[in-house]
């Protein structure tokens, strides 16, 4: 004769074959979304400004410089974050620097210097770079979070610590104007020069222009002018 106690165990037993038999429609479905798959790097010399643009956009016939392209390690490490005060601001100060772009996804760099003017004009100097990220989504967080700094950043002064390179110096923000894919502004160095800056953002890349005229009064239309370009070549290649 079984007991009551063995009796009770093959009940449990059954009880717990009989919820293992449960309609699978009943069992919860967990979905994995697919993750997104970084932008393949590709070339990105196309997207920098030629001399013959440049006339147009600036107005002003000059010499490219020297292309340089590759990975991360392409941008510059001139400013570090503890060579400036607020840290924030060296993305509308300084063009291209490894300190505003290292927490971001890189996957590609491009860069070309270009020395303008003429005669009878002043001299010009500019900087192009276009930065590949590893997918649009990181390029637009990339760009809502500078676009808020150098909002933050307008009527501030940056100054820069490094007197080892005899580079100690104090950098007036101003002009800042922000749209939905471009941010500019006007940096007016203790030295004298006037330096304009654009940011802009256009799929999974960011252009950095810089352009110094030394005789520049107000606004960064020349900036944005030459990312505006090149955000049109981002957008047709």
């Amino acid at each position: 004769m079984r007991s009551p106690a063995l009796m009770i165990g093959v009940l449990s037993a059954s009880i717990v074959l009989a919820g293992c038999g449960a309609p699978a429609a009943d069992v919860p479905v967990v979905r994995v979304a697919e993750a997104v798959k970084p932008s393949p790097v590709r070339a990105l010399d196309h997207v920098l400004p030629t001399p013959e643009e440049l006339a147009v956009v600036l107005g002003s016939t000059g010499m490219m410089g020297q292309l340089v392209e590759g990975g991360p390690d392409m941008l510059l490490a001139g400013v570090g974050e503890s060579d400036a005060t607020p840290a924030d601001c060296v993305s509308p100060t300084y063009r291209l620097e490894k300190v505003v772009y290292e927490a971001s996804p890189v996957q590609a760099v491009a860069s070309r210097p270009w020395t303008g003017g003429s005669f009878d004009g002043s001299p010009t100097s500019g900087f192009f770079g276009v930065v590949q990220f590893a997918t649009p989504g990181d390029a637009q967080a990339f760009f809502a979070a500078s676009a808020d700094k150098w909002h933050r950043c307008n009527g501030q002064t940056l100054v820069l610590h490094q007197p080892e390179h005899g580079a100690d110096g104090s950098n007036r923000i101003t002009d800042v104007t922000v749209d939905d894919r471009m941010v500019s502004a006007v940096v007016m160095r203790d030295a004298g020069s006037t330096v304009q800056r654009a940011l802009g953002m256009a799929g999974d890349c960011i252009v950095d222009v810089e352009i110094t005229d030394t005789h520049t009064a107000g606004g960064a239309q020349d900036a944005a002018g030459v990312a505006n370009l090149m955000l049109q070549k981002i957008g047709i290649s």
